[in-house]
Formats: C-alpha cells, structure tokens, sequence
C-alpha cells in the first residue's frame, strides 16, 4: 500500500494535503478528502462512490482523480 498526495487538474499548485490517494497492493485506488473515502478506483476502471454528497472543494478533488462532475458522481 502507498499515500500519494492529488496532484490538482485546475492549475492550483496543491491541494495542501487534504486530498490524498491510497493505492492498494492489488491496484485499487481510493480517494480521501479531508481524510474521508470518497471514492474508489478498481482495477478494471470501475468507480464506486463511497461517500453520498458533495462540497466545492470535494468537488475539486473528485475532479482531478477521475475527472466526474458532480451530476456524473451523483449518478454514481
């Protein structure tokens, strides 16, 4: 298992730590926001909503893990 910090997808510099990814020995991802799972990237590229709302800043870390708006995460 290993902790990487998000890397921002809107031209931020960082997320200052609040948004990390933990990377699983079998390849499945999941993203914490301020230590909170949010969502979850198999293996096979299936996304797996962990957490059942959504804050601006939230957003913005589901944005630059896997790329989904809120109306796709919220469909999730």
């Amino acid at each position: 298992m290993r902790k990487n910090e998000l890397i921002p997808a809107d031209g931020r510099k960082s997320f200052y730590g609040k948004a990390v990814v933990i990377v699983e020995d079998n390849g499945t991802e999941t993203l914490y926001s301020y230590e909170t799972p949010i969502i979850k990237r198999l293996v096979s590229g299936e996304l797996v909503k962990l957490w059942s709302d959504w804050t601006a800043t939230t957003g913005r870390h589901i944005k630059a893990f896997c790329g989904l708006s809120k109306a796709e995460y919220m469909s999730l």
